[in-house]
């Protein structure tokens, strides 16, 4: 069950009534949403709930560990080694196991001490059943455990409440990824229903899933999938709209997913953290990963890159090492494939390239003042962002395509007069359609926060300011339509795979 699912249609309705009509009291509600979290987690693998459960109570139990030895520095270390080895550990076994033994595999063969690889079943021994969010209910457990041993958060006393928390099925698949600190506080307190978050959160849900079902799998099966599954049919602008199209798929598709886990979290009175806040303005590449998957990017800036270049170790003031390690760790945490090992190298060389050109900048602007109004010139701006932007999409090869052998055959593909006498030069004009609506869209936004347009300024707030009647007949054709031309299936989203 996903949120663009059938299933979900009829089970989010029930959840939300049952909810609400139980007394209001926090016990009772966290009860209700952990069993809803059972329901949503057990249409993905039900036998699956035992491992989830292993790692809710071992987190718990450190955490309540950790407060009752806090005059023991000693034992919190260990404890806080035991909670990040049974966290990565149980990573690596479900995620990487097989990745890790079949790469060492390969280099056997390469190097001749193996003569040839095992057959396809030998090789897929490890496979095993990607328990569904595991890389996010990590993350958030090990921020947990981290938080209470550095005394920023009292440790849970409650294990119901606890659970809640993880299993809070909105942020299940694919985030945004909570922090105990900011979400355990509104679990502890009952919650009130409000005309206001119900209208905010239909709100929320309706964007998310015209950005998914129309935007997103529109893109993927008319422009992307048939150009990344064959490449040598098409000429040199179907490869370039292609990875534009695949760069556009991925942020509807991911940011569609988190404004409906807004939406779904809201109407049932919670909060969940913004996830994206429109990166395709950033005019620089750390601007821009201040903006995509935020909370992501928080988790790994704070607990692994200012740890690393601020303590005592071998990274101490090596910032620049720090971007690459840290993107190398992004990089595996997105899959287990080299292809987003490469996309996490491209993107730490990149902030290293960005730290070292921004460092040369703020030289010359010492040197002339002149320099510090050519950076506030639109031309500046403008250049900025399209080398930020381009470099963000000419990035995603290695993300989409997968090995070198793809990636290599796709980009020569892109060069002028690659393309053979047959190829062509649009998948279809559907594909050509939604990217061209998705890129004026996008222009608009653009234009407005780039050039300071006035004429397209506000232009939400006077929507939000029409009457309700007309605003309402607004949703409702959208909701028509969503429901007679939307195809529904079962809706996986891109980043629930990760």
């Amino acid at each position: 069950m996903t949120f663009a699912s059938v299933e979900f249609l009829f089970f989010l309705p029930v959840a939300l009534l049952i909810h609400w009509l139980l007394p209001r009291r926090a016990a009772w509600q966290n009860a209700w949403l952990l069993f809803c979290g059972h329901v949503f987690y057990a249409t993905w693998d039900h036998r699956l709930l035992v491992l989830l459960w292993a790692t809710i109570g071992v987190d718990f139990a450190i955490g309540r560990a950790l407060e009752r030895n806090a005059e023991r520095p000693i034992a919190r270390k260990r404890l806080l080694r035991a909670s990040i080895v049974w966290n990565v550990g149980l990573l690596c076994v479900f995620k990487y196991a097989g990745f890790f033994v079949e790469s060492a595999r390969s280099a056997l063969v390469a190097l001749g001490v193996l003569d040839t690889c095992p057959d396809s079943a030998a090789a897929h021994a490890l496979d095993l059943v990607l328990p569904m969010g595991i890389s996010y209910f990590t993350l958030q457990k090990l921020s947990y455990v981290i938080d209470v041993h550095d005394r920023r958060l009292p440790a849970c006393r409650s294990l119901p409440r606890f659970a809640t928390w993880v299993m809070f099925f909105p942020h299940m698949v694919a985030g945004p990824i909570t922090r105990a600190i900011g979400f355990l506080p509104q679990l502890e307190k009952p919650r009130t229903l409000l005309a206001s978050d119900l209208s905010r959160a239909g709100l929320l849900f309706l964007i998310g899933f015209t950005e998914k079902a129309c935007f997103a799998d529109n893109l993927a099966m008319q422009l992307v999938n048939p150009v990344f599954a064959a490449p040598e049919s098409y000429g040199p602008l179907a490869h370039w709209l292609a990875v534009g199209g695949y760069a556009l798929q991925v942020f509807c598709d991911f940011a569609g997913y988190s404004l409906m886990a807004l939406g779904v979290a809201r109407a049932f009175g919670l909060e969940l953290p913004v996830n994206f806040d429109r990166p395709f303005l950033s005019t620089s590449l750390s601007e821009f990963w201040r903006r995509w998957h935020i909370t992501l990017n928080t988790w790994i800036f704070e607990y692994i890159y200012t740890p690393l270049v601020t303590g005592d170790g071998f990274f101490r003031g090596r910032l620049d090492l720090g971007f690459l390690v840290v993107f190398l760790i992004s990089g595996l945490w997105h899959g287990a494939a080299w292809g987003f090992v490469f996309w996490g190298a491209l993107h730490g060389v990149g902030l290293i390239v960005a730290r070292r050109y921004d460092e040369f900048y703020r030289g010359l602007c010492r040197k002339d003042r002149t320099w510090v109004a050519r950076r506030r010139t639109t031309a500046y701006k403008l250049a900025a962002w399209a080398l930020t932007t381009g470099f963000f999409i000419l990035s995603l090869l290695p993300f989409r395509a997968g090995s070198a052998v793809a990636v290599a055959t796709y980009a020569r593909g892109m060069l002028p007069g690659s393309a053979g006498p047959d190829a062509a030069n649009l998948p279809s004009i559907g594909g050509f359609m939604w990217l061209a609506v998705i890129v004026g869209g996008l222009a608009f936004v653009t234009a407005e926060h780039l050039l300071g347009l006035p004429r397209f300024a506000g232009l939400v707030r006077r929507f939000q300011a029409l009457p309700a009647p007309v605003r309402g007949l607004v949703y409702g054709a959208a909701l028509i339509y969503l429901g007679v031309f939307v195809p529904q299936a079962p809706g996986i989203f891109i980043y629930g795979r990760f």
